[in-house]
């Protein structure tokens, strides 16, 4: 029984990029164990991260996407582990702090999901805490974040009002870095994998949120956000793929739920 298992999605990564966060996983023995799944389906990596921790399971995958590939080691580990982290490439988190962070969620007899502070390079917030979102939320962001209208109704989805700084509940976290309670998230079955990428995330927290998702802004972590979908055609394509599949899963303009659960945070 491991007390944590990460997982880490990669897709045409250099093994520099991944090179400081195996290293310092495995920093100290915590009775961890990281999984690794290559969704380039090459296995250009395998022998120099053998080589670097022969403890990491190394898994190629054809090109199924982020949440499904995560599902793999889900489906392996989670039974297997306490903990059970999602983490990408471009993070950079010291074993430190998930001891802080191990230590913080013993403290808790439920939760679904928590989230550190994420920073920058540039050592500035990025606010990845959310609201659950409307199609409007969505479709601003993308298209209109120019327009100060749709700046504040940004500013309200991304509760940038509140202190980041403090510890709060929230529905929605990043994809980038979830700390999550293993029986809740093999109750919930993982990621759903009508998700190829983009807002397989948001699906998650809101089927965590019910467990409670928390916020924990005692340790930090770091973030080098690509924000690919606003670089590349292709991703702003699956972006809105993303989005109608998350729509018609839970509504679009009907939600009653997503009006009570974010209601409830504004009013907070």
């Amino acid at each position: 029984m491991f007390k944590l298992v990460a997982s880490m999605v990669i897709y045409n990564n250099s093994f520099e990029e991944i090179e400081r966060v195996i290293k310092e996983y495995y920093s100290e023995n915590i009775e961890q164990k990281l999984i690794v799944i290559d969704n380039t389906n090459t296995g250009y990596l395998k022998e120099k991260i053998f080589a670097l921790e022969p403890d990491v399971d190394y898994i190629l995958s054809e090109n199924v996407g982020y949440g499904t590939a995560n599902n793999i080691a889900i489906k392996k580990y989670a039974e297997n582990s306490k903990y059970f982290l999602i983490i990408n490439p471009d993070i950079f988190v010291s074993l430190e702090n998930i001891k802080k962070l191990i230590k913080y969620a013993d403290t808790k007899d439920n939760f679904g999901i928590i989230m550190p502070k994420i920073l920058s390079e540039s050592n500035e917030i990025q606010y990845l805490c959310k609201l659950l979102p409307t199609p409007l939320n969505l479709f601003s962001r993308r298209f209109l974040f120019k327009l100060s209208y749709f700046n504040k109704l940004n500013y309200d989805y991304e509760l940038r009002f509140l202190d980041y700084n403090s510890e709060f509940v929230v529905p929605v976290l990043s994809g980038c870095f979830m700390f999550c309670l293993s029986e809740n998230l093999i109750r919930e079955k993982g990621f759903d994998e009508e998700f190829f990428m983009y807002l397989e995330d948001v699906d998650l927290s809101r089927r965590m949120y019910k467990y409670n998702n928390y916020y924990y802004p005692e340790i930090e972590v770091y973030h080098i956000h690509k924000k690919e979908s606003f670089k590349s055609l292709k991703m702003t394509i699956e972006h809105i793929k993303s989005g109608i599949k998350y729509f018609n899963k839970w509504k679009w303009f009907l939600d009653e739920e997503r009006k009570e659960i974010n209601n409830c945070i504004l009013k907070k």
